[in-house]
This record gives C-alpha cells, structure tokens and sequence, in this order.
C-alpha cells in the first residue's frame, strides 16, 4: 500500500493583524487630520503590522506634530523616491476611500494596539522557549522566569489604550 503525496506546507502562521482596520485608520486621518489627537494615544506607528503602513503613519505624525495637514498631497512629497512594489502616492488616495467615524476609527485603532500586543507575546514566549531549550548552565531556571517578567513588565509599561491621563496634582 502506497502513502499518498504530502506537500510540505509552510508551518509558520501569520502573526494577528488586521490590514484593513490600519488603512481605515490611516485613511481617516489623512481625510480629518482631527481625529488624529484621540487616535494619537491609543496607537503609534510600531503598533502597525505592515511595516509600510509604519512608515506612512510616522509620516503623518511628522507632518501633524509640525502644524501640517497631513494627506495625500502633503505626503506625497515623502514617499516619490520610495522604491517600493507599489505606488505610495496612488495608495494613500485609495486609503482614503477606508475613512469611517470617529467611533469606528477609535476602535479599530484599539484593534491594532491590541493585535500589537499579542505580537509582542508571541514574540517573547518564542524567545522564552528558545532560551529553556538551550538548556544553558549559565543561565537557570529563575533567571529564565526573572527575564520573562522583565518581558512582559516592559510590554505592560509601553501603554494600553485602557489606562486614562491623570492630572498632575493626582499623580503627586
């Protein structure tokens, strides 16, 4: 009895993200850049998966924190010499088409910090598990734990769209 033919499929899984909820935040800022204030606290451009979209929303940032109006024209500037697979220009005016409300821009930015966060887990567990495999003498089984909770410790300190601003003479 013969086996039948196995393919050999890639194992790796594409870590969480939500390409279409980056563009629609994207797009709604660069169609009112007012929106970009409650947006501002909630994501940043290493909260974004596609490492162009990165790149865009540094972009608008720079163009915002200067006093500029951030979009497409005002970008375009920035991305003419890019020797990208797409046109950036031409993709910026589509992303706009993504633009929603206020509210659905909100949560889809809460969204990305979210699917931000769990890369991140996923990427300390993986180099959790590589450093238990090495089974290195130098380091034991406590560093290993004490490390992780640095980990995890410095991911929970970079933010969460959950905690809220507080008043100066609060904090003291």
């Amino acid at each position: 009895m013969s086996r039948p033919f196995n393919i050999v499929q890639n194992d790796i899984k594409e870590l969480p993200n939500n390409i279409e909820a980056e563009q629609s935040v994207m797009g709604s800022i660069l169609v009112s850049n007012e929106i970009f204030d409650e947006i501002n606290i909630i994501v940043a451009s290493k909260n974004f998966y596609d490492p162009m979209h990165q790149k865009i929303f540094a972009a608008i940032e720079k163009l915002i924190y200067s006093g500029t109006l951030a979009n497409p024209i005002t970008l375009k500037n920035h991305f003419e010499n890019e020797k990208d697979e797409i046109n950036i220009p031409e993709y910026l005016v589509k992303i706009t088409k993504f633009s929603t409300s206020s509210r659905q821009t909100i949560e889809y930015s809460k969204l990305i910090y979210d699917l931000f966060v769990k890369r991140e887990l996923i990427k300390i567990s993986e180099n959790i598990i590589d450093t238990a495999r090495l089974n290195d003498l130098d380091q034991d089984g406590q560093s290993i734990i004490e490390n992780f909770e640095k980990s995890l410790f410095d991911l929970a300190e970079k933010g969460s769209f959950a905690s809220s601003l507080v008043k100066f003479d609060e904090a003291m």
